[in-house]
């Protein structure tokens, strides 16, 4: 089943530095929340120098790979505790040869020990360093709204909706079939790329920085003139906008609604649900068990 736990990122315009700066604040928060694991395994590949490079993971406790951090100069981290129901995993990686935009996201199992409102990690990042944005979003419901092979659609997201639009993948490979793949984009809840790697995300959070608005097909004044939020805060350091009580978890009824004037506000795109619908369904259509009841 996959975790219906609420995740972050947080997208900066270059390497936040110094990286061990980054570290310590995502430490402090899981401290502060008593969610700090005791011990990570440290990657000795991610963020390292060709001469450190090593399969070898290290086994450490925050102190210590904040040091390491700092000793060996690295350009990001990565830290986890495991594949399993109660595991976690804290990432920040950068595009090296395609550009320097850096990104900071987790994976929180089920079961793991972590909060589930990150709010005070992604301002506290935001302060501190320039960035494009930051999401908070029920990490369930995205999946299955950017799951896009038709096959095992039905056994994670429920029954196949009757208008699914769907197309051919070729095989790059000269092994194996090509995939018979679904259009997700019209999805309420799909992802936008902004720049590669970079992603955004339609959550009922955002925290949008200065630098965001180059993507935007709308200006900042704009968004702030918008009547659909239920909460706005203009900041130096970003724009933070609400529009529902808890993240998404319906791309239909009120929920479908707000993201959709979400897509028409940022980006003048378009959004429906059902499939090849046209518009935003009154009552929930389709998706996982555990989110057809969601509020």
């Amino acid at each position: 089943m996959i975790s219906n736990r609420t995740r972050f990122r947080v997208s900066f315009t270059s390497v936040p530095t110094p990286v061990s700066d980054v570290w310590l604040t995502l430490a402090s928060c899981l401290e502060r929340e008593k969610c700090q694991p005791k011990r990570f395994y440290l990657s000795q590949l991610a963020g390292h120098s060709d001469s450190f490079h090593k399969e070898e993971l290290l086994r450490m406790s925050g102190t210590e790979i904040e040091s390491l951090i700092a000793e060996r100069n690295l350009s990001g981290f990565r830290v986890n505790t495991g594949h399993s129901p109660t595991s976690v995993d804290y990432t920040l990686a950068h595009m090296k040869e395609q550009g320097n935009q850096s990104i900071l996201s987790c994976r929180i199992e089920k079961n793991a020990k972590a909060p589930n409102d990150w709010t005070q990690l992604i301002e506290a990042l935001m302060i501190q360093w320039p960035s494009i944005g930051g999401w908070q979003w029920n990490h369930q419901y995205l999946c299955w709204q950017e799951y896009c092979a038709i096959e095992g659609y039905q056994y994670i997201n429920g029954e196949i909706p009757l208008n699914l639009r769907r197309y051919m993948q070729k095989n790059a490979s000269l092994h194996g079939d090509d995939r018979e793949m679904i259009d997700v984009s019209l999805n309420p809840g799909r992802n936008h790329q902004l720049l590669l790697g970079i992603n955004f995300v339609p959550s009922a959070e955002m925290w949008l920085g200065p630098h965001f608005w180059q993507y935007a097909k709308c200006t900042k004044e704009e968004a702030l003139a918008a009547d659909f939020f239920i909460e706005k805060r203009d900041t130096p350091h970003f724009l933070y906008l609400k529009s529902w009580p808890q993240p998404f978890s319906r791309p239909d009824g009120a929920q479908g609604l707000q993201q959709q004037r979400i897509w028409e506000l940022l980006f003048h795109e378009e959004c429906e649900w059902p499939p090849g619908s046209g518009g935003i369904s009154d009552k929930p259509m389709y998706g996982p068990l555990e989110l057809m009841s969601s509020p």
